[in-house]
């Protein structure tokens, strides 16, 4: 049997439907590139993911033995000390097996991690080139996969940052539900997670797996404050790899006049911004600009506030 895409699956780990925000992807402009002219996009397994407590979900061994133990009362009729030390018995197994079929069952997954801002600054550091690459907003609805099977999962969740490990018995999450959860320590991140089962994603080469997305998903490009070269200059011209690109918004940061921050500008604009500095700097420019709000400085060519 096959359903209609959904943004969340059966089991919403979340209770709610999910009120969906613009979402973007933090990456370097080689991998922009890519992914327009390839038109497709990773999604990761989990263990190819930067956390090392990727897994902010724990085996409660507490929580473990008290349902084992009811169970084998409910399911086999033994008396309770004879459950209880059948279950003591079988702990140690228990425990490993769960664990081992939640790590292979995660490994049925793919995730696209992706943040509901822009303008993140660490973002832009960590995960695009430090501010060298460019922030792609993009459509999920458009890369959703049109027929799945009942077994698939694919949902859009936003991740939820937890002070201490979820308890995976007491809370009865599925496995899937286990990639929502991280430390808060990386609540910086805001991330949202489209997963998907890898049987919905194109095998690429070996143990990389791609979804299609088509122009139609990118709605708009920022470029990094220190991009620069013939790859912004592709971008720049998004259109001329493909006339499909035409409907798609170039921005280029600017570092911001205040004392942190970005500032965003159409692409046409900045290219004003390009000869006003190379007017003045030379090809020292990009570096001045840190320094220097041009904005402010073309004012103050005008001697606008000096009588």
């Amino acid at each position: 049997m096959t359903r209609k895409p959904t943004l969340s699956a059966k089991e919403n780990p979340l209770d709610e439907q999910i009120d969906l925000p613009p979402l973007y992807k933090y990456v370097s402009l080689s991998r922009a590139l890519q992914i327009f002219r390839d038109r497709e996009i990773r999604m990761t397994q989990p263990r190819f993911l930067n956390d090392p407590h990727e897994m902010s979900i724990e085996i409660n061994p507490e929580t473990l033995i008290r349902e084992y133990y009811q169970s084998i009362i409910k399911n086999l009729g033994y008396p309770p000390k004879k459950a209880a030390e059948m279950a003591k018995r079988g702990l140690l197994d228990l425990s490993l097996d769960i664990v081992n079929d939640i790590v292979k069952k995660r490994e049925s997954f793919g995730i696209l991690s992706l943040c509901d801002s822009p303008d993140n600054m660490l973002l832009w550091a960590h995960y695009a080139n430090e501010h060298k690459g460019a922030v792609i907003e993009i459509d999920i609805s458009k890369i959703l996969t049109q027929e799945i099977n009942d077994d698939d999962i694919q949902c859009l969740a936003e991740v939820q940052y937890e002070e201490k490990r979820i308890d995976y018995i007491a809370k009865k999450i599925r496995p899937w539900m286990t990639l929502i959860y991280k430390g808060s320590s990386w609540s910086y991140e805001r991330e949202w997670r489209l997963i998907k089962s890898l049987t919905l994603l194109k095998e690429k080469i070996p143990d990389i797996f791609v979804a299609e997305i088509p122009p139609t998903a990118i709605k708009q490009v920022f470029l990094g404050a220190r991009a620069e070269g013939p790859e912004e200059e592709a971008i720049l011209n998004l259109s001329s790899i493909s006339p499909d690109y035409q409907h798609v918004k170039i921005h280029k940061a600017m570092f911001s006049s205040e004392l942190v921050g970005l500032d965003f500008r159409p692409a046409e604009k900045y290219g004003w911004t390009i000869l006003h500095g190379e007017h003045h700097f030379g090809d020292q420019w990009r570096e001045v600009r840190q320094w220097i709000n041009f904005d402010k400085l073309e004012q103050a060519e005008k001697g606008i506030g000096l009588l």
